[in-house]
């Protein structure tokens, strides 16, 4: 499997977003995940890990399926 790190950076630049940009919509979808810079980074480059609920808001909130995090290095390369 792709790493989730690589897979968050892989959709924010096909979408052309800015984390600040992807940080502030996913905040205002559950307010409660608190998501800020650091957090965010920190998933960004694999040094922390992503949790369902801030998974399933990112994928919301860039209107993503979450099965884009579940292919494998071969089927992204396709």
């Amino acid at each position: 499997m792709v790493p989730v790190a690589d897979t968050v950076k892989m959709i924010i630049e096909e979408q052309g977003r800015t984390q600040t940009w992807v940080i502030n919509r996913m905040n205002s979808l559950k307010p409660d995940i608190a998501m800020d810079r650091s957090k965010f980074s920190a998933i960004a480059t694999g040094k922390r890990k992503m949790s369902g609920d801030e998974l399933l808001i990112f994928c919301k909130a860039l209107e993503v399926s979450p099965d884009r995090f579940l292919k494998t290095e071969m089927e992204v390369m396709q």
